[in-house]
């Protein structure tokens, strides 16, 4: 069974209670990479090591490229200053300090903000420590996330199809093209060449196996049946790998590589009247293919 053809660029998100004191939102969005590469960013901050690394084999459960970059909202479910630990003595200790300061110099009362920024004054409260079943939500949240992902990206892939299919028709168009104009060159080259040299020898007699040798030269010179031949078959192969879908972007743009060198190689080989035209056209169509599949899994 065929696989589905994916872009990398994409959006994804979920949300859910991960215990009864936290909800949470992940969020993903994906954008191009050779390899698969995830990032984690959390509000507000924890540690994310341990999450991070459970990330991945979540995620390269159905993605094999792309950099995600995945967002982690935490919200309370229950306000609560629980585990908030307030040190009343540093603030004796500067009200003390305060109280030896030189006559005449006024201060404004202290606020509970003064005290606040006054460090070691509070500890705790604010920092979220995940339990082991909150890691294991978090987790279930990312894989409803990243088939949200993979849905989109699919859909992206589904409407870059069509001009993708579109420039191989004008690439295979001009495959056919090629292999007509070669089966001409013999033809062209022999009556050619007999004018030249009718033009030089003058109305002499000319040796006809000496022309045939020379026009064979030239003929085997010129001939591109091994560049459209294997036009062909990278042209087969490029539709297979389309049909066959999943992560092929890597052999894709192996291949145009190959492509363009045929055209390349024709181009230099063969020199007929609106081969140039021709192959502008190929290689525009093959720039326009590198573009659109730069963006495929």
């Amino acid at each position: 069974m065929a696989d589905v053809l994916r872009s990398m660029t994409g959006f994804g998100q979920a949300q859910g209670q991960l215990s009864d004191r936290l909800a949470a939102e992940l969020r993903m969005t994906s954008v191009n990479s050779r390899f698969l590469e995830v990032a984690l960013r959390t509000h507000p901050r924890i540690e994310t090591a341990e999450i991070e690394a459970a990330l991945r084999p979540v995620l390269s459960a159905g993605l094999s490229r792309g950099r995600i970059q995945v967002t982690l909202d935490l919200r309370p479910l229950v306000r609560s200053a629980s585990g908030l630990v307030l040190h009343w003595e540093l603030a004796s200790q500067l009200m003390e300090a305060l109280a030896q300061r030189p006559q005449g110099l006024e201060l404004a009362p202290l606020a509970l903000r003064d005290l606040l920024a006054l460090p070691g004054f509070a500890e705790g409260g604010g920092e979220a420590v995940l339990s082991t079943n909150e890691q294991q939500a978090v987790l279930d949240l990312a894989a409803q996330a990243r088939d949200a992902l993979m849905a989109q990206r699919e859909r992206e892939a589904a409407a870059l199809l069509p001009q993708i299919n579109g420039e191989l028709a004008e690439l295979v168009s001009f495959r056919r093209w090629l292999a007509e104009v070669n089966e001409q060159v013999r033809t062209a080259l022999f009556g050619r060449l007999k004018e030249r040299l009718a033009t030089l020898l003058e109305g002499a007699e000319v040796n006809q196996e000496r022309l045939l040798q020379e026009a064979a030269i030239a003929a085997d010179r010129s001939d591109v049946a091994e560049e459209a031949q294997r036009l062909a078959a990278h042209l087969a192969h490029f539709e297979s790998l389309l049909s066959e879908g999943g992560p092929v972007g890597k052999k894709i743009d192996f291949l145009l590589q190959e492509l363009l060198r045929e055209v390349n190689t024709s181009a230099s080989k063969c020199r007929e009247v609106g081969m140039g035209e021709r192959v502008v056209a190929a290689k525009a169509s093959l720039e326009k293919l590198r573009e659109q599949c730069a963006n495929l899994e």
